[in-house]
């Protein structure tokens, strides 16, 4: 497809928040390579309000909801509306495939897609099947559909990381983030931990305050942490405010989880957690900028997979040997740094 013509394009990713953070990845490799289109990003309805208030690398972002016939109705309108020559979806679903595959046929647009889970040979997409990071992934899929015929180099992840930033000014303070929530219970370092590693900051860093940010679900991680109030600042808002609550700390130290990903395309230095799935496909990131704490090897973690699917674990010893004492020592330089500012 020649770049000239294309005026607009929708990029879609139907998937979790952290997805949605590094989908950004691929509207920056593509806002490179069509300077003059508008790059349209659609993101699931929940997770849209996230983006109201931050500026990103795509021109506009739109909402999708598509549950129901009524939805399909409206979407197709919406579309419409903004009449793309081109469709990319990021990681293509069941419902959002079936919807596009007959609506391209009324909107007259190109639809390409990328979906993660086909296996090597089922797909014409760049080394389809290996395990690789999750925004490279996307954007290998771009590059097989629109580049590859035309000789241009494989695009690197890492000159492509997603970055937000707030519509307002807000100065940086002496805090950090603890990411304590997670999608499931398998990927939490445990709360004992976070509780341990906090007093220990506390004593040595009395000036740093921290910030926990949770959700309308989280009510019984906050009930657990309260006993130890004193020790945090527990910030409970609106996917639409939360990048501005979080914007001014420093350091995010925390599970791998969409909070974490924010905290990065915020500009924000980060220390993950990971347990049951492998850095190589969650952390899309320079790990010199971004460390992590990860125990190698592990034979549970890979039985069935390359990663541990499970939701519960009664050993969890992929998060419970990694020691308070051994995350301080990791981000005490960062902490110096901080109180010293």
């Amino acid at each position: 497809m020649s770049k000239s013509i294309v005026e607009t394009i929708l990029v879609v990713k139907n998937r979790a928040m952290g997805d949605a953070i590094m989908g950004l990845s691929s509207i920056q490799y593509l806002k490179d390579n069509f300077p003059h289109a508008k790059i349209i990003y659609m993101v699931p309805e929940w997770i849209y309000p996230l983006f109201k208030n931050v500026k990103n690398q795509a021109d506009l972002i739109i909402p999708l909801k598509l549950k129901t016939v009524s939805n399909a109705f409206s979407l197709a309108e919406t579309i419409n509306k903004y009449k793309p020559q081109l469709v990319l979806e990021l990681f293509q679903s069941g419902r959002t495939a079936k919807f596009f595959q007959i609506h391209r046929l009324v909107g007259g647009y190109q639809y390409l897609f990328h979906n993660h889970h086909l296996k090597k040979g089922e797909s014409a997409i760049l080394d389809q099947g290996e395990y690789k990071a999750n925004t490279q992934r996307d954007l290998d899929g771009i590059w097989s559909h629109l580049f590859r015929d035309k000789k241009e180099e494989v695009p690197n992840h890492l000159d492509f990381i997603p970055t937000i930033s707030p519509i307002k000014e807000i100065k940086k303070s002496k805090s950090i983030i603890f990411g304590v929530v997670a999608t499931r219970e398998t990927k939490m370092w445990p709360l004992n931990f976070y509780i341990d590693l906090a007093k220990m900051i506390k004593k040595d860093y009395p000036d740093i305050s921290i910030d926990i940010p949770l959700g309308p679900g989280d009510n019984s991680i906050k009930k657990a942490l309260s006993k130890e109030n004193h020790l945090f600042n527990f910030i409970e808002t609106s996917l639409e405010n939360l990048p501005h609550e979080i914007f001014h700390n420093q350091l995010y130290v925390g599970n791998d989880t969409g909070i974490k990903h924010i905290a990065i395309a915020l500009g924000i230095k980060s220390f993950t957690l990971f347990g049951p799935e492998p850095p190589l496909e969650w952390h899309p990131y320079d790990k010199q900028i971004h460390p992590y704490f990860y125990r190698e090897n592990l034979e549970c973690r890979t039985r069935n997979a390359h990663y541990c699917g499970l939701t519960t674990c009664e050993s969890m010893i992929c998060l419970n040997q990694i020691s308070p004492e051994q995350v301080f020592q990791g981000i005490k330089s960062e902490l110096s740094r901080i109180n010293n500012e």
